[in-house]
C-alpha cells in the first residue's frame, strides 16, 4: 500500500508539471506575434515606437515587389527636395478626395502609403479608414521605407 501510494504521488507530480508546461507553452504561443521572422534585424525599434506599431516598410516593400502601388503623402516641396521612390505616387496626406479617387471604387484594394516618418501617412490611412476603405499598409518613413526595398 505504501508503494502504492508513492507511486501515484510520482504520477500525479508529473501530470502537474506538464500541465504546468503546457500551460506555459500556450501562453508564450498567445503572446507570440502572427509575423514570424517580420522584422529585419536591422530594423529601428525606436521609430516604430514613436509612431506607433503599425509601420511596416518590410511588409510594404515585398507588396510594392509585387506590383502593389505605393503613395508618398509628403507635401510636393518635400518631395521637390528629397526625391521619391520609383512608380510612387505623389498625393499629400491632407488630399483626402484626391487619395480616393487614386485608389479607386474597390475599397478593399492594398495600397501602401509612406511619408516621411509614418505620422502623416497613418493619418491618411485613418481619415482614409473612415470612409470605409481597407487594405491600407503603412509603410512609415522614406528613409526606411527605401532601405527595406534595397534590401530586398
Amino acid at each position: 500500500m505504501n508503494l502504492f501510494r508513492k507511486l501515484l504521488s510520482v504520477l500525479v507530480f508529473a501530470l502537474v508539471l506538464t500541465g504546468t508546461a503546457q500551460t506555459q507553452q500556450q501562453e508564450s504561443a498567445s503572446e507570440s506575434p502572427i509575423l514570424v521572422n517580420a522584422e529585419p534585424p536591422s530594423s529601428d525599434a525606436s521609430a516604430r515606437a514613436e509612431n506607433g506599431p503599425n509601420i511596416y516598410p518590410w511588409l510594404a516593400a515585398g507588396l510594392v515587389a509585387r506590383g502593389v502601388p505605393a503613395i508618398d503623402v509628403r507635401s510636393a516641396e518635400e518631395v521637390a527636395a528629397t526625391g521619391t521612390l520609383a512608380n510612387a505616387t505623389n498625393i499629400a496626406h491632407t488630399e483626402i478626395e484626391a487619395l480616393i479617387q487614386f485608389i479607386g471604387e474597390d475599397r478593399d484594394r492594398t495600397v501602401v502609403l509612406y511619408c516621411g516618418s509614418g505620422r502623416r501617412a497613418g493619418l491618411a490611412i485613418d481619415s482614409l479608414r473612415e470612409r470605409g476603405y481597407h487594405g491600407l499598409v503603412n509603410a512609415g518613413g522614406y528613409e526606411d521605407f527605401a532601405e527595406a526595398i534595397d534590401q530586398r
